[in-house]
């Protein structure tokens, strides 16, 4: 497979994602943190054993431990920070809010990595911030709830954290590294929230850790094949604009299948935005 055809199934993996992680997630009495100690150490097994079965290469942690510890602590709260918005607002506004995760990628990218901004790019990331700006309008004028301040900082971690991703893959086996970047943040967020342990009850019963279960792996999934994609020749400033168009995909289902029609043209034409803005990046 060619690195967009990677590109491509994080798209649809992701899109599953957004949509499950929004129906599992509307009892009240679930914690964020608790929930994303379960499912790190749920996403590390799947793949941990696809791993074992292909060859665990283990990437030379002591040349890159200041871009590990960075990993755990990015991903352990783009987690929490997820799963606490996916409470509070929808999940169309949860995947347009998060696509400002470009922004940081192609700026990281461009410091650290070596990679081109150009007047394309420029353009794509105007339309990017109108577009959020134009979903997050009410009446009265522009509105932002906390569901929306925790969506922008899980995208702040995310993308600054794929492109810390990208400048380790260099040099490391995909599905092992993959492996590792749920294990680091499963093992930081219990050493950071010990109190959570005692919710964990909650989570291991068999319905609920089927749920958890069936969205660790479309999240597994799409985090290989995002991967994958760098890995096969995809630059981190193309593969995460390109999986923004998981924006228009989860609008769409968001409509069909949850019921959030409340100002669904607004958020088709944001998502439009998102989506152009995206290409020309």
């Amino acid at each position: 497979m060619g690195w967009l055809s990677y590109a491509l199934l994080a798209v649809a993996s992701y899109s599953v994602f957004y949509i499950l992680t929004r129906v599992f997630l509307k009892e009240k009495s679930s914690d964020a943190i608790a929930y994303t100690i379960v499912f790190n150490f749920v996403c590390a097994l799947l793949i941990s054993l696809v791993s074992l079965k292909n060859g665990f290469i283990l990437p030379d942690i002591k040349h890159y431990y200041l871009n590990f510890g960075l990993m755990a602590v990015l991903y352990t709260a783009s987690q929490v920070l997820i799963f606490k918005a996916s409470r509070t607002i929808g999940a169309s506004d949860l995947i347009i809010f998060s696509s400002t995760r470009v922004l940081w990628v192609i700026g990281a990218a461009l410091l650290f990595l070596g990679e081109a901004f150009n007047t394309p790019k420029i353009i794509g990331t105007i339309l990017i911030l109108i577009s959020v700006v134009y979903v997050s309008a009410k009446k009265k004028g522009i509105k932002l709830n906390k569901g929306h301040i925790y969506a922008l900082l899980a995208a702040f971690c995310i993308g600054i954290g794929f492109v810390n991703d990208s400048y380790i893959l260099r040099n490391a086996d995909t599905i092992s590294y993959a492996a590792l970047a749920f294990i680091f943040p499963a093992v930081l967020t219990l050493i950071v929230f010990p109190s959570s342990t005692l919710k964990l009850k909650y989570y291991l019963n068999l319905g609920i850790l089927t749920k958890i279960l069936l969205l660790g792996v479309f999240y597994s999934i799409g985090l290989v094949a995002s991967y994958l994609s760098y890995k096969a020749g995809g630059n981190a400033s193309q593969i995460v604009p390109i999986g923004q168009s998981v924006v228009i995909i989860t609008v769409i289902l968001a409509a069909l299948f949850l019921g959030e029609r409340e100002n669904v043209s607004k958020k088709i034409i944001a998502a439009i935005l998102v989506s152009i803005g995206v290409l020309l990046l």
